[in-house]
C-alpha cells in the first residue's frame, strides 16, 4: 500500500510539469500571429490595380483596353505588369472594311513624386502581337516590341485617380498597333484609373 501511495504521489506531481504554459512562448506566437496580419494589411495597402481605356466609334471602330498591376516600392517608386487588347475596324465608301485583333503585354516602372502628386513618369516595355502591316494584307501576324517613356498627369485622391499619360515609342515600328496622336510621329496618348486594393 506505502508503494501505490508513493506511486501516485509522483503521478501526480509528474502531471504538472507536463501541463505547464510557457507565457514568454504564447506571447511571442501572439505577436508573430499580429505581424503577419499587419504584414498582409500593408501588402494590400502597397498594390494597385487600374486599366487604359479608349473606345471611339464611326467609320473608325477601335476599343483598347490595358488592364494593370502595380506594387509601390519606395517613396513613389513603383513597377508592375500590363498588358492589352485592341480590337480595329475600318469601313469604306465601297462598302468594304478591315478589321484586325492586337493583343500584349509588358513590364513598367513609374515614379510620383510625394511632393508633386499630380506628375507621373513612367518608362514600359511592351511586345504586341498584331497584323503585319508592312506586307500586302493576308493575315500574317507579327511581334511588336515597344520601349516608351512617358509623362502624365495624375488626378483625385492618393488611393484612387485617373491618369493622362503621353508616351514615346523609341523603338518606332511601323507596325505598332496604337494609333498615333500624329501620323508622322510615334507619340501616343493614354486615359486611365488606378486604385490601390489596401
Amino acid at each position: 500500500m506505502t508503494k501505490s501511495f508513493l506511486f501516485c504521489i509522483l503521478i501526480f506531481f509528474a502531471f504538472p510539469s507536463f501541463g505547464q504554459y510557457d507565457l514568454e512562448d504564447a506571447k511571442e506566437k501572439e505577436e508573430k500571429d499580429e505581424d503577419e496580419k499587419l504584414n498582409f494589411f500593408e501588402l494590400k495597402k502597397r498594390i494597385y490595380v487600374g486599366a487604359d481605356l479608349s473606345l471611339r466609334f464611326g467609320n473608325s471602330t477601335y476599343l483598347y483596353i490595358g488592364p494593370m498591376v502595380g506594387y509601390d516600392i519606395w517613396k513613389g517608386v513603383s513597377a508592375g505588369v500590363t498588358s492589352m487588347y485592341q480590337f480595329s475596324r475600318f469601313s469604306f465608301t465601297g462598302g468594304s472594311a478591315i478589321s484586325y485583333h492586337s493583343y500584349g503585354a509588358g513590364l513598367f516602372a513609374r515614379y510620383r513624386p510625394l511632393r508633386l502628386p499630380n506628375l507621373l513618369l513612367q518608362a514600359e516595355f511592351d511586345v504586341y502581337n498584331t497584323d503585319d502591316f508592312t506586307t500586302a494584307y493576308g493575315g500574317d501576324r507579327t511581334f511588336v516590341p515597344a520601349v516608351m517613356p512617358g509623362l502624365g498627369y495624375a488626378g483625385g485622391t492618393d488611393r484612387f485617380y485617373y491618369q493622362l499619360m503621353l508616351f514615346y515609342d523609341l523603338v518606332n515600328d511601323p507596325n505598332n498597333p496604337l494609333p498615333r496622336l500624329f501620323s508622322d510621329f510615334p507619340l501616343y496618348i493614354r486615359y486611365g484609373i488606378v486604385f490601390y486594393l489596401g
